[in-house]
């Protein structure tokens, strides 16, 4: 396969989290929660102490920040446009306009030096195609002494996930078709930067101190077989936009999807995952 640069891969995934923002607080919020909160309370930051979400998403991780921090201490920032802007608001809604949203490529981080305490990152660091440029920047912009925290995935029973995407290519074969080559590039730099030990190696080699890995164990419970097909349809909605289905078509496989996950029982659509926190700090002196 040919060689894929930054700049293309990075477009790529942008585009891809563009596409599901409409879809990703309602859906997946629920799912990326208690991991947001775990890392926020592994950072433990201060009343008071300027914190940065970094990747924000829909500012899961900026929520838990402002509930410790203070929401005018709590800045968030993404390079997807679209989330972005339903992060703005989700924080508005839930009576924190105070956080400040901007769009922010991680790699190219414009804050002030010293501008954070705490810098918390759900889940973001394996999108980076160059991550040490980005903790380096992130070692830039904490105060002497300030902490950063990323989370990564652990293992899952992958079997109701599984009949999901099996069943979606089924219904819809050109799911996946376009950009191929550009989804095992990416599918390649998740792997790789998604390991909580390559993430303790590449905080060590940007120069953070005291890093440490945290293993922890949370349950998102979807409820039923409509429930997750709504958040699995809602994370492939760049897809289904390629396969340029009318709503009479997303409808009817949808209606396809429920039918068939339905025969899986209760306890199925309980995913249990295992998650990481990888923390270092910048030195003091």
């Amino acid at each position: 396969m040919p060689r894929v640069s930054p700049g293309t891969l990075k477009a790529y995934i942008r585009d891809d989290y563009d596409a599901a923002a409409p879809g990703w607080e309602p859906f997946m919020g629920p799912y990326f929660r208690a991991p947001a909160e775990r890392l926020v309370a592994d950072l433990a930051p201060r009343r008071g102490d300027r914190c940065l979400d970094l990747a924000c998403g829909s500012g899961l991780v900026a929520r838990a920040f402002a509930v410790r921090a203070g929401a005018a201490c709590v800045s968030a920032c993404d390079f997807a446009p679209m989330q972005v802007r339903e992060a703005r608001g989700v924080l508005d809604a839930a009576g924190m306009p105070e956080i400040e949203v901007r769009v922010m490529d991680a790699e190219r981080i414009t804050y002030p030096p010293g501008s954070f305490e705490r810098v918390g990152c759900g889940f973001g660091l394996n999108h980076f195609p160059r991550p040490l440029v980005a903790l380096r920047g992130v070692l830039r912009v904490l105060s002497p002494g300030g902490r950063a925290g990323f989370t990564s995935w652990g293992g899952f029973s992958p079997s109701i996930r599984e009949r999901f995407d099996e069943r979606l290519l089924d219904l819809v074969p050109a799911v996946g078709e376009s950009g191929a080559g550009l989804e095992t590039a990416f599918g390649r730099l998740s792997g790789r930067n998604g390991r909580p030990e390559r993430i303790v190696e590449l905080l060590a080699r940007a120069g953070f101190v005291g890093v440490e890995h945290r293993g922890h164990r949370f349950a998102a419970d979807y409820v039923d077989a409509p429930t997750f097909v709504d958040a699995m349809l809602a994370r492939a909605e760049r897809d289904l936009r390629q396969a340029n289905l009318g709503d009479t078509e997303r409808a009817e496989v949808r209606k396809a999807l429920v039918m068939d996950l339905s025969r899986f029982g209760r306890q199925e659509f309980v995913v249990r995952r295992t998650f990481h926190t990888v923390m270092g700090r910048r030195a003091a002196g």
